[in-house]
């Protein structure tokens, strides 16, 4: 999970979140891999108005991180995606916790 991490700080997306943070504050944010795909790790950051899944392929080098899904009620996501246990700053990078 740690070198999603850091291929997702490492690409344009955090930018991109970081501009939604300074309307919406900061998401929750949870980082999973993928049990049906070996070396593909998701990335779930959550508002109360929205919400972005990246995708991670490790298998890539160095890691690919696409957007796989986004949407606007938070009830359309799994309860354990809810479950944060990331973090990320003002400027949209992510930390483990």
């Amino acid at each position: 999970m740690a070198a999603a991490v850091q291929a997702f700080n490492s690409s344009e997306h955090p930018r991109t979140m970081s501009g939604i943070a300074r309307s919406l504050g900061l998401p929750v944010v949870s980082i999973r891999p993928v049990d049906t795909s070996p070396g593909t790790v998701r990335i779930l950051l959550a508002w109360e108005l929205c919400w972005y899944r990246y995708e991670v392929d490790l298998r890539d080098d160095p890691g690919g991180v696409r957007l796989n899904a986004q949407g606007s009620e938070l009830h359309e996501l799994a309860p354990a995606e809810l479950e944060a246990n990331a973090t990320t700053d003002e400027s949209g990078v992510l930390s483990l916790v």
